[in-house]
């Protein structure tokens, strides 16, 4: 008889892997995010600290971006005037014609605030909104204001560039 050699076969422990972020091959070890056909000479690579602080300076730079062109785009626009030219009792509420006026230099719809004279100590108000009002022009719409009953009352309306 011939003794019997078993073969020895060497096992180890499989390390956890993940797919390449860039190409998606899988086998990449955990702490590497490509795989050796994406980052062929091992450059070192950038740190979760480092991905989250650059993401958080393009969100920043994009909030900034949105406040200049917000701004640019209000350039020129009111202010605006506006007064209660009539109040006459309506079905829904009072119907209320405004007269608002564009003092800016460029044309604009705006937002107007209308309450009583006499305010009590909880002061209603309703905000409306106009059409649009060319640079120097004055217009007049009429509008159907719910808040204040259907008896006409004396109202002032406080229009602005909001």
């Amino acid at each position: 008889m011939t003794p019997q050699n078993p073969t020895i076969i060497a096992r180890r422990a499989l390390e956890p892997t993940h797919p390449c972020v860039r190409c998606g091959r899988e086998g990449v070890p955990m702490d590497a995010g490509l795989c050796e056909l994406c980052n062929p000479l091992e450059l070192a690579q950038p740190s979760a600290t480092q991905m989250h602080g650059i993401a958080a300076i393009g969100i920043l730079a994009f909030i900034a971006v949105l406040a200049v062109g917000a701004r640019l785009v209000q350039v020129g626009t009111g202010p605006f005037v506006g007064e209660v030219a009539g109040v006459t009792a309506a079905a829904d509420g009072l119907s209320v014609t405004l007269s608002v006026r564009n003092d800016g230099s460029n044309a604009s719809a705006t937002t107007c605030r209308v309450r009583p004279v006499d305010p009590g100590v909880n002061e209603p108000a309703q905000v409306v909104q106009s059409p649009l009002v060319r640079p120097g022009e004055t217009i007049e719409f009429t509008t159907v204001v719910t808040r204040f009953g259907s008896a006409p009352v004396d109202l002032v309306a406080d229009c602005g560039s909001q």
